[in-house]
């Protein structure tokens, strides 16, 4: 735990100092301390991704970092100083509980990332995809090594910045850090709505948000992007609603750039550029006038985006499949194909066969019905789609509600079609709940009282372990992991399996295979090159191909070898 908070203070100290360099480019420094960090998360991530380019994340990253960061900070000492006696008169001004309830969940937080990681996905793909960012930054090819690789998310480029993986191996916790701030800025809003006579209804919705930690804590032990959209979502909401009201240069730059780090992070943030664009053109008198630093900072991440998707997996817009535009370390049109479906028709909660056969009715009904917490929270937006627009017409913000409730609606019936996973429309599933409960907890003693029961689930969910087989059919998310007492200083490795692992001869490719977990894509925290000897097997199997280096050296990358089975 206190490794943890050291590092998150270092996160916490770059980030602002960052943010604050931007703001003052922007011409925003007026924007809070909690944006300013979000802000500032972004420039060090597109720091990060340039550099990843051309060299690894290693030491020579972080002393040159520092001394930027040291730089900057020298040079906007005084602007910096300012956000952080702004965080503190915040906080001060926070009543009792609230305080209290921000004390208590710092705590709970830093527990739940020290201990070992609940999420599935940090097995199969995300250490990995920081092990390779640390060691040799974007790698060609790595989507023919394993197939998940290709997903490297901006939140993972973050977090091979922040991991100090030259000095220990198991900092691994941005989306705790992430959750946190989200907390902070949330409970500052409902602050608001509670002293202030006037009430405003925006605050009490976004304020509710801690509401969501009992499930979001389930992940915060992994840098999953998902967290990060959640989190950047309800700021962004906030400042859409604040500045469509009545413009300020502030909160509408702070939508823009934030939105644009949404969509660096994961492609389901780029929903929240459609309500930038709205605030651009409805304002557009006074938003023209910053064209062409927007579009810079844009082209910019644009770019960085298509290097960084070319370099690793051979094709500038993947996950789309143009075929003009690939290399000859693209993956093979037959895995890329087959994949996309089969992703498509697992999301409906069906096998390829049935997938095909079904009508949509037939699919939609599947997708509902689906096995435990996923058809639960499919259901759930469905109803929500319903029933929301009959609270949102009882509010005073009628129009600029509605605006954000149909940028969900489209999200949502594109998912529909593409991967209607709930993880992927989480973040309006979040929303629209808050909007339908802000006409229910709306008192003082009610928002209270709710609170501290989700204080209370969190806590109980950190320092015991729960069997979760009925809620879901995932066998390694079974039971949660709970806090051990012999973390406080340090924290748990970063996965939660052995390293025990058999080395495989393809070729001129040696890999790492674990022997401690035979699900089909998980790798953990092997050596690179790490894959699962049954991925590997299933792929020369059914695509007679098999993962190949250009070279003896691993940072030249890798290609799928067509060969001809026996």
């Amino acid at each position: 735990m206190l490794l943890i908070l050291l590092s998150w203070i270092y996160i916490f100290a770059t980030t602002l100092v960052f943010g604050v360099a931007t703001a003052k480019l922007f011409r925003i420094q007026a924007i809070d301390t909690i944006t300013a960090v979000f802000i500032g998360s972004f420039t060090v991530t597109l720091c990060i991704g340039f550099w990843s380019i051309f060299n690894a994340v290693n030491t020579l990253f972080y002393i040159v970092f520092f001394v930027i960061s040291l730089l900057l900070y020298l040079k906007n000492k005084t602007d910096v100083y300012y956000k952080i006696k702004q965080l503190k008169t915040s906080f001060l001004q926070l009543t009792s509980f609230f305080k209290g309830f921000i004390i208590f969940l710092l705590f709970v937080i830093l527990a739940k990332c020290a201990s070992a990681p609940f999420l599935l996905d940090n097995e199969t793909y995300y250490i990995q995809t920081i092990k390779w960012l640390n060691q040799y930054g974007f790698t060609k090819g790595l989507t023919n090594l394993h197939l998940f690789l290709g997903q490297t998310s901006g939140w993972h480029i973050l977090q091979s910045g922040y991991n100090f993986e030259f000095i220990y191996s198991n900092l691994n916790d941005l989306s705790g850090f992430c959750l946190f701030l989200g907390n902070v800025f949330a409970i500052e809003k409902l602050n608001n709505y509670v002293r202030d006579t006037t009430k405003n209804k925006i605050d009490l919705i976004i304020g509710l948000f801690p509401i969501f930690n009992v499930f979001l804590f389930q992940f915060i032990g992994a840098p999953s992007p998902d967290i990060a959209i959640y989190v950047l979502g309800i700021i962004i909401f906030y400042e859409f609603l604040s500045c469509y009201k009545m413009y300020n240069i502030y909160s509408f730059h702070a939508v823009f750039l934030l939105s644009v780090f949404a969509t660096f992070i994961k492609l389901t943030g780029f929903i929240y550029f459609v309500l930038a664009l709205v605030l651009y053109f409805h304002y557009y008198k006074h938003t023209k006038k910053d064209n062409k630093i927007l579009a810079g900072f844009g082209i910019i991440t644009l770019v960085l985006f298509l290097v960084k998707n070319t370099i690793i997996t051979g094709n500038p817009f993947y996950p789309l499949h143009i075929n003009f535009l690939k290399t000859n370390w693209s993956l093979p049109n037959s895995v890329s194909s087959y994949f996309s479906v089969y992703e498509k028709a697992a999301s409906y909660g069906l096998d390829l066969e049935s997938y095909n056969m079904f009508s949509f009715i037939s699919r939609l009904k599947s997708w509902v019905s689906y096995s435990l917490i996923d058809g639960v929270f499919n259901a759930s937006m469905l109803i929500l789609l319903l029933i929301t627009p009959l609270f949102i017409l009882k509010l005073k913000q009628k129009k600029p509600i509605l605006i954000v409730y149909f940028s969900g609606v489209f999200a949502f019936i594109i998912l529909l079609f593409i991967v209607p996973q709930y993880r992927f429309f989480f973040q309006y599933l979040i929303l629209f709940s808050l909007i339908v409960l802000s006409s229910i907890i709306k008192h003082k003693h009610i928002i209270t009282l709710v609170l501290s029961v989700s204080l209370i689930t969190v806590i109980t969910s950190t320092f015991l372990s729960f069997n979760l087989s009925n809620l879901t059919n995932t066998q390694a998310h079974n039971t949660t992991n709970s806090f051990s007492f012999k973390h406080i200083i340090t924290p748990y490795k970063n996965s939660k399996y052995k390293m025990d692992f058999e080395t495989i001869n393809i070729e001129n490719t040696t890999i790492h295979s674990p022997v401690f977990i035979d699900f089909f894509w998980a790798t953990g925290e092997l050596p690179l090159p790490a894959l699962n000897k049954a991925q590997y097997e299933y792929f020369k199997t059914n695509f007679n191909i098999i993962p190949q280096q250009f070279s003896d050296d691993l940072k030249d990358g890798f290609y799928s070898k067509k060969i001809m089975n026996d």
